[in-house]
């Protein structure tokens, strides 16, 4: 009995752990992980009375500013701007061309807001960021019309409708 304990002994004395390997494939699976959490669906939520639509879509939802409309109010990067009735913009806050004042000048102080954070003395004027639309699945043509008429006068071009994967 006593030769076994010491050959027993003998074998953890020398053993010896090798984690520098192991370290290695952490760090690899970790950055792995973090590249695809980062390449991921964007954080949109939309409002509990918003219902969004249902769609196939290929492309990604990437980042950019978000216009949610929804029965009662429209929101730019959820801050509350103007009031709708019904998906109406009320009379005295429309323009001649159908869009919403306070809407039109919420859109032109975001674009000169992104312009003046990512442009660098010197260089040429940074693209307009993408403008994200979610907007309740009863939503009117007119309604989206006119909100994108808004962001496209403020210098924004490329929309994108947010809408809910279909299974």
């Amino acid at each position: 009995m006593r030769r076994r304990f010491q050959k027993r002994r003998a074998l953890k004395d020398e053993m010896v752990l090798q984690i520098t390997s192991m370290a290695d494939i952490l760090t690899i699976l970790l950055v792995f992980l973090l590249k695809s959490f980062s390449t991921g669906v964007s954080n949109i939520t939309p409002a509990a009375e918003l219902m969004l639509p249902e769609a196939h879509s290929q492309d990604e939802v990437s980042e950019g500013l978000k216009v949610e409309v929804s029965p009662g109010s429209i929101l730019v990067d959820g801050k509350p701007i103007t009031t709708l009735t019904g998906f109406n913009f009320e009379e005295l806050d429309l323009e001649s061309n159908g869009t919403s004042r306070s809407l039109n000048a919420a859109l032109i102080q975001e674009r000169e807001r992104v312009r003046d954070e990512n442009r660098a003395p010197g260089t040429p004027e940074p693209p307009a960021p993408k403008v994200l639309v979610m907007a309740d699945q009863s939503t009117p043509y007119r309604t989206l019309k006119s909100v994108m008429n808004s962001a496209a006068n403020a210098g924004f071009g490329d929309f994108k409708l947010i809408v809910v994967e279909d299974r």
